[in-house]
């Protein structure tokens, strides 16, 4: 037979089947599959896992200025999500990932793709603001709050229609931002979360928002930190009030899903540093369901690092109180 008749297996193929096949490919994969074949073209429009990294799209390579390059390189990636999503077909979202890191002047496109990935019933939602190689002081962080809260960028409202979504993965910006609000204890109606992943430098003005999130989320059953590595920055107090990372954590408040739902606590990036064992010893002492705590080291760690790290894991298993008796703690890759 000719290699030119030879029958095409994916073209025979119902469309529903070729539209999940195109769901398991990542994102830009998924895109490229519209140019195959004229049936292909609107198929893509139908995958359930949208991953919007602007640093993935490569939209600027054809502008010289630099000022110019991003503000032309995000305005068109805010379109192309804008038209993306207009002609979004299904009825659900598997995955919904939203990397727009510190978008000033996009505020109101933001919370109308976040409404969008709500009224989609998407079950993971990824949120990240936070600039991965940003370590700029907390007070440019505060001051570009302050700005996103009189531009439109209702905290309020944004985790309002956060309160459905089952697995979440948020950011340090919004551990930040959600702080500022007014009772922020009380922002909406407990959330549904069961999967909750905090990105975290773990700097003492992320804690609040982390204990925002534990109360907020009473059926919370896995917290998984995935922590930066970047090292430590210098604290100011004119933007933020003192916090002692271990005072803040000695407190005996609890919250009903350490009482009753989380199991499984997780650190990507495990380094050993007195924040990281603040927060992790609070929650082993009041976690009254916790049954596994894994450690997962961070690499490329010199012998100075690794001795934390095994010390950490060393007192977490000896010395630490711990609010569950069938708690078990694993130290990975060190």
């Amino acid at each position: 037979m000719d290699s030119g008749t030879k029958p095409n297996l994916l073209s025979d193929l119902p469309d529903c089947l070729l539209v999940l096949i195109i769901s398991f490919l990542p994102f830009k994969q998924s895109v490229q599959t519209s140019v195959l074949a004229k049936r292909w073209k609107n198929l893509c429009h139908e995958t359930t896992n949208l991953v919007f990294k602007e640093s993935e799209f490569g939209l600027n390579q054809f502008v010289v200025d630099t000022e110019a390059k991003n503000s032309e390189t995000r305005a068109l990636f805010v379109s192309i999500m804008h038209q993306w999503i207009s002609r979004f077909t299904g009825n659900t979202i598997e995955t919904f990932e939203l990397c727009l890191p510190e978008p000033v002047g996009f505020e109101e496109d933001i919370m109308s793709l976040i409404e969008f990935a709500a009224t989609k019933q998407t079950k993971n939602l990824v949120i990240n603001f936070s600039s991965s190689n940003s370590r700029q002081p907390p007070g440019a962080l505060h001051i570009k709050l302050i700005y996103f809260q009189k531009n439109g960028l209702d905290i309020t409202r944004l985790f309002s229609n956060l309160i459905y979504v089952r697995n979440l993965t948020i950011c340090p910006f919004l551990l930040e931002m959600i702080q500022d609000c007014d009772d922020p204890m009380k922002l909406h109606d407990p959330m549904k979360t069961r999967h909750l992943v905090i990105k975290t430098h773990m700097y003492p003005h992320e804690f609040g928002g982390i204990t925002i999130f534990l109360n907020s989320c009473p059926e919370l059953e896995s917290l998984t930190f995935e922590t930066y590595t970047t090292g430590p920055i210098v604290m100011s107090q004119r933007y933020w009030p003192l916090i002692h990372p271990k005072t803040f954590w000695l407190n005996n408040k609890t919250y009903e899903c350490l009482e009753r739902t989380l199991k499984a606590v997780k650190v990507e990036n495990f380094c050993g540093i007195s924040n990281e064992l603040h927060v992790l010893q609070y929650l082993i002492r009041t976690g009254r369901v916790m049954e596994r705590l894994d450690l997962h080291a961070a690499k490329r760690m010199n012998n100075e690092q690794r001795r934390l790290v095994l010390t950490a894991a060393e007192e977490f298993q000896k010395n630490v109180e711990r609010g569950s008796r069938h708690l078990r703690v694993t130290l990975h890759n060190a």
